[in-house]
């Protein structure tokens, strides 16, 4: 998609004055205001004269974008003037959710303009999601010369060890090697943390060659069923539409019932490492391994003799000022996922989080046998789970995002269940960013679609549609930061 093609589908020049939730029409001086501010962020990262443009108002309702209950983020906000005053050097940031997250565009650009206003302490937290069978980052690679167990809170009765990832990650072989590539926008990692129930297991080296694992591609032959697309196909696989079509030499995502297509089934990797010598990094405190600059690529490797070796994921800083910024996401995740094992909760009270961000609810609403007093019990129960671990306050809540049942029909349950997380966030001191209303709840999601902002399945978003509902979420949280600042 090019940008002039974005830049179209979300602005125009000639518009209808936008309404507000009763109907009326914004005020013409409100609705300056509210544009000037959004298009003076936005400028930064799409290069946009600002003074041409007015926000889609089929896309985006102005009138929602406020933190609701943001008094419960006044400690952060306090906590931000002493990091930009110079008190303190960290502060931490984690956001946990869905698809929404795991995929790798809406917390990426989060974080981003998080750590353009306050200093980039780090990338955070990082998973090996392609050797585990699923999508992830693109700015992290890792491979593997042998298989891993993998398991997401999803799909688990319980008994797996899941703990940060929300995905139990394990093997029982004694001489796995796990290959970490590092894009050139976080090659300035300096600190790289093990996160693991036993990190001792582990260690980090470098290589005297380089690339030493060789990827290997096994797959099946699968007939396309009807009303089947890449993200079910995938998703029924365990693997990802980005790995299909590179196997397949597709160009887009267009398939047809009745077409034969090759699944990757198991991604491996043939290890040559015969004349390769290691070096292992030096180990600092609290499992934490120090990166010389100039190095892109390190491996994880056993440091004992163990039954299995359980990763939960590496953390990546660089001793710089800011915010280190942690994003966990699971496939098809809901609340009670997550509530299912007390050691994920245990290892998220051990990162400190300054702030604690939740982007759930998608999931909840595509079930049949689900309901508001279920979905109310979950969050309560995810709320407990943080109180007993002396986590309070800081915590902002997101609504899910637009969505459309089966191609077709408005998802009007997801409109339900974001306004009864927004009466929870009310009555638990949670601040709430209703982003379902911003983006002018489900009905609005064939207009997104058309602006070419959301996958086929218009459940998920494009890159582009991401990154707009990031900005325009650290834009309202830098409204709610500034006014308390005043």
């Amino acid at each position: 998609m090019t940008k002039r093609r974005f830049e179209e589908a979300l602005w125009s020049m000639s518009i209808s004055t936008p309404l507000d939730d009763h109907g009326a029409e914004m005020p013409r001086e409100k609705m300056n205001k509210m544009c000037c501010l959004i298009i003076g962020f936005l400028a930064s990262f799409l290069s946009i004269a600002q003074t041409e443009l007015q926000i889609n108002p089929k896309l985006i309702d102005s009138t929602f974008l406020e933190i609701k209950y943001d008094r419960v983020l006044h400690p952060f906000f306090k906590k931000l003037d002493s990091l930009k005053n110079g008190q303190i050097t960290q502060l931490t940031v984690v956001h946990i959710g869905d698809s929404h997250v795991q995929g790798p565009y809406f917390p990426q650009y989060t974080r981003e303009g998080l750590q353009q206003v306050f200093g980039n302490a780090g990338r955070g937290f990082v998973f090996p999601y392609r050797v585990a069978n699923t999508n992830g980052s693109v700015d992290v690679k890792f491979k593997s010369d042998v298989d891993w167990k993998s398991m997401r809170n999803v799909k688990s009765d319980g008994s797996d060890d899941v703990g940060l990832s929300g995905i139990n990650f394990e093997t029982i072989e004694p001489d796995f090697l796990l290959e970490v590539n590092l894009d050139e926008s976080v090659e300035d990692t300096r600190i790289v943390k093990i996160l693991s129930q036993h990190p001792e297991r582990f260690k980090l080296s470098l290589a005297s060659e380089k690339d030493i694992i060789k990827t290997t591609v096994r797959f099946k032959n699968y007939t396309v069923k009807s009303g089947e697309y890449l993200g079910k196909i995938a998703s029924k696989f365990g693997t990802s539409v980005s790995a299909i079509k590179k196997l397949n030499g597709f160009k887009n995502d267009n398939i047809n019932a009745g077409q034969s297509i090759k699944i990757p089934v198991k991604q491996g990797g043939e290890k040559n490492s015969k004349n390769v010598n290691f070096s292992d990094l030096k180990k600092l405190v609290d499992s934490s391994y120090y990166l010389p600059p100039g190095n892109n690529q390190f491996y994880i490797r056993p440091a004992t003799t163990a039954e299995r070796y359980v990763l939960d994921g590496l953390s990546f800083s660089n001793n710089e000022v800011g915010i280190l910024y942690h994003a966990i996401g699971v496939n098809g995740s809901k609340f009670s996922d997550y509530n299912k094992f007390p050691r994920f909760f245990d290892q998220l009270a051990a990162l400190k989080p300054d702030l604690i961000i939740i982007s759930l609810g998608t999931n909840e609403s595509f079930y049949t046998n689900y309901s508001v007093e279920k979905l109310r019990k979950d969050m309560d129960a995810f709320n407990r789970n943080l109180l007993r671990r002396n986590i309070t306050g800081n915590i902002l809540l997101t609504s899910p995002p637009p969505s459309i049942k089966n191609k077709r029909t408005a998802n009007e349950t997801a409109t339900e269940y974001a306004y009864e997380m927004g009466v929870f966030a009310n009555l638990n001191s949670w601040a709430f960013y209703d982003l379902h209303s911003v983006s002018r709840a489900s009905k609005a999601m064939e207009d997104w679609y058309k602006a070419g902002l959301t996958a086929r399945d218009k459940i998920h978003f494009l890159e582009n549609g991401y990154k707009l509902q990031a900005q325009l979420l650290v834009q309202t949280l830098l409204e709610s930061y500034n006014a308390y600042k005043n």
